[in-house]
């Protein structure tokens, strides 16, 4: 099952700090999980190197993609941990 959703960059603290908590976060979940911001290839969100390589920055909007048997769940509790714990 595929799911996906946007997200705007808004913290101005430490990204990277903010990527290896979204990395872990997102290692807990079997599905594929990529993201994404305009005009760039997907990177593979459970990959601390690939997300940092990013160059994600401030304003940036980034689409997450969900896809495999807990797309749906994994989606949920990454918007949710994005919005209340990760700071990004």
């Amino acid at each position: 099952m595929e799911n996906s959703f946007t997200y705007k960059i808004t913290g101005k603290e430490d990204h990277d700090r903010a990527l290896a908590l979204l990395a872990h976060e997102t290692a807990k979940y079997e599905c594929y999980i990529s993201v994404s911001k305009s005009g760039s290839s997907p990177k593979n969100a459970k990959s601390i190197m690939s997300l940092i390589t990013g160059c994600f920055e401030t304003g940036d909007t980034l689409e997450f993609s969900f896809d495999g048997s807990d797309a749906d769940i994994a989606a949920k509790n990454i918007k949710t941990a994005l919005e209340d714990s990760i700071g990004l």
